[in-house]
């Protein structure tokens, strides 16, 4: 939550000032990818003035139309300088409080005016967009109505005013109409001076202009816990016409370094990254991630192949970056290196369709319509009611319900051709560590949830190749947040089975609906593993010794089939990610194949149409923030298909 203190006005006025966004924009989320844009002309309105409040879709191509009619409500709420609250009527004329759009329309817009005979000023408001059945993002556009356009010091793009410990941010000025005169802002950082990297002391608005922004200013930080959690400064400006609004800011820091504890291993990510929400940027997509979000980008980590692993005792044992999928909601990195598509979705690039039967026995799978980069830049994968959608792949027929399903690094030759597809990109071979953070939300009963990896070998029946499952979330109501990551495999045989299945047993996550870090290291032809965040969970040998839970596996020993080599698995494993409903292991064989028939399994969220799935809480769905690959000095690109070609994915 932000906090301001201002020494100019009563604090009954304050809560309404200033939400720290950028000029006059803010996103309003419609499905994501499909975004309203609502604009208001100014921030800061005198006596007689004209006000537009504008919604527009999809701002940065405009391609989009609504696909039905829609009534943007608009409300007001502020107080007057005696703290008194003022209704829309009392302070501006020809306020309707809607913006109807049509379907078809890309935008609309609605005017008003500041009441001339404005009393008891300056009012400070905000005037918030609501759309029945649509979330709405950042809605509220603070104002500021008086009798003088005044200057208003927020953090572009930052709603909260809370920046991370060694974070940047960036400071906007800006002027509630084209400046009558050059309005310089003196900035004093007073105590805190020592906390900020690269603040200017002033800003300067130049006549005729309405805004002006610092550089990137970085927060210090301090080895270990601060000693401060948050960071302020004065403004003060000699202009007559255009004065400061309010003379104080205070920046909430968050300590991304305080100090692992011990017994945290499993549900802290700390314990692999110290802030694990910094991205990661290529040098060829360093402009377009820009663009999507300079602030991020300005604390991204700029990598390449070959750096070594971010965290020291990671970096110590030899893993180096090899790739990554960040999912940033750029064209490069979008399906077809093209903007959204019909639906308003980005799908990700680099990755194809597991249309398969088994992933299709109660949905299709229809990633297009199911699957996006978000513009927070993470990947969601969600399932929605949709009677009558065709499934897809070599199958036919309809289902009642949509989801996306999903694979990787499928180096086989299957389909024909398969090898030269950009889903084939990385290789994950002996020497590799893959990890992959990830939550997942919603009404997930039912569902089992599952990141897991196959080997690429053909013509050998199940388990035989060998199985990695790196998460499987079998999740009910009563027990929503088990993880189970477990290995499986099989002597080879003519009949399908996993007679050797060490695993991790149940491990209960319980924020599971909030990012973890899940791992897996193919060490070598001999050794495989996985964890959770600092846990290692368990861990398969060659030789038979093992760690973690029995789970019914036999015995094997280095005599035995061992699938897990490059010597076997030439083309190494390829990952998935399935969003199963109505799962047998979820509910059980019986009562899946009941669900299946009547419907019962989706009864939580069957009633949310697919507009609202992509907004809606309760829509089942897995989040995906990024998929990090690192290796050691024994990788090796080989195998019998296409070379590796490794393109940047981030």
């Amino acid at each position: 939550m932000k906090k301001f203190f201002y020494g100019l006005l009563p604090v009954c006025l304050l809560a309404l000032l200033m939400t720290g966004c950028d000029d006059t924009e803010t996103v309003i989320s419609i499905g994501e990818s499909r975004n309203l844009v609502a604009e208001i002309s100014t921030q800061s309105a005198a006596i007689g003035d004209e006000v537009t409040f504008s919604v527009k879709i999809d701002q940065q191509d405009n391609s989009l139309a609504l696909e039905e009619d829609i009534d943007v409500v608009l409300t007001f709420t502020g107080k007057n300088v005696e703290g008194k609250e003022v209704a829309a009527s009392d302070v501006f004329d020809n306020f309707s409080g809607h913006i109807y759009m049509k379907k078809g329309e890309k935008q609309g817009f609605t005017e008003f005016k500041v009441k001339n005979n404005l009393a008891k000023y300056p009012v400070s408001g905000a005037i918030t967009a609501y759309v029945r059945g649509y979330k709405m993002n950042a809605a509220e556009r603070p104002i500021v109505l008086s009798d003088k356009h005044y200057t208003i010091m927020s953090l572009k793009n930052n709603s909260d005013n809370t920046v991370k410990e060694y974070g940047y941010f960036v400071l906007l000025a800006t002027v509630g109409a084209p400046a009558k005169e050059d309005v310089t802002i003196t900035i004093n950082a007073g105590d805190d001076a020592d906390k900020y990297e690269n603040l200017p002391d002033k800003l300067i608005v130049k006549a005729g202009y309405k805004t002006a922004e610092s550089g990137f200013i970085r927060i210090k930080g301090e080895q270990g816990p601060n000693s401060f959690t948050s960071v302020s400064m004065s403004f003060s400006s000699d202009s007559e016409n255009h004065p400061v609004y309010g003379n104080e800011m205070e920046i909430k820091v968050t300590d991304t370094d305080a100090g692992l504890v011990a017994g945290t291993e499993l549900t802290n990510e700390q314990w692999v990254y110290t802030d694990p929400d910094q991205i990661f940027i290529s040098p060829d997509n360093k402009k377009s991630v820009e663009k999507w979000d300079e602030i991020r980008a300005a604390s991204a980590l700029e990598i390449k192949e070959g750096d070594p692993h971010p965290n020291e005792a990671l970096a110590a044992e030899g893993w180096s970056f090899l790739n990554s999928y960040e999912f940033h909601p750029i064209d490069a990195l979008t399906q077809g290196g093209k903007g959204v598509n019909e639906y308003g979705n980005r799908p990700p690039r680099f990755m194809a369709a597991q249309n398969v039967a088994n992933t299709q026995k109660v949905q299709a799978v229809v990633n297009d319509k199911y699957a996006t980069m978000t513009q927070e830049g993470y990947l969601k994968m969600w399932c929605a009611y949709d009677p009558g959608i065709s499934v897809t792949g070599e199958i036919t027929g309809t289902r009642d319900f949509g989801v996306s399903a999903l694979y990787a690094s499928k180096f086989d030759g299957v389909p024909t051709g398969a090898d030269s597809w950009e889903s084939s990109n990385v290789r994950i071979l002996p020497g590799t560590r893959v990890e992959v953070r990830i939550r997942v939300r919603g009404k997930k009963h039912s569902f089992n949830s599952a990141v897991w990896f196959q080997g690429n070998i053909r013509g050998v029946q199940w388990s035989t190749y060998g199985e990695v499952d790196l998460l499987e979330n079998p999740a009910t109501n009563s027990n929503p947040n088990g993880a189970w990551q477990t290995f499986h495999w099989n002597d080879v045989s003519t009949s399908s089975g996993d007679k050797y299945k060490p695993s991790s047993g149940q491990k209960v996550i319980s924020d599971m609906d909030e990012f973890d870090i899940y791992w897996m290291e193919w060490r070598d032809n001999n050794e495989i593993a996985l964890g959770i965040n600092g846990v290692e969970t368990v861990c398969a040998k060659r030789d038979g010794n093992y760690t973690g839970v029995a789970n019914g596996t036999a015995a094997w020993n280095s005599s035995t089939h061992w699938p897990f080599t490059d010597e076997y698995n030439q083309e190494g494993l390829h990952l998935l990610f399935t969003f199963a409903g109505c799962n047998e292991w979820s509910l059980g064989e019986a009562a899946a194949e009941q669900a299946a028939k009547d419907g019962s399994w989706a009864n939580d969220f069957k009633h949310i149409s697919y507009q609202d799935s992509k907004t809606s809480n309760d829509t089942p769905r897995m989040e995906i923030d990024w998929i990090r690959f690192y290796k050691k000095s024994t990788y090796k690109y080989y195998g019998s298909g296409t070379p590796t070609r490794n393109k940047p994915m981030y």
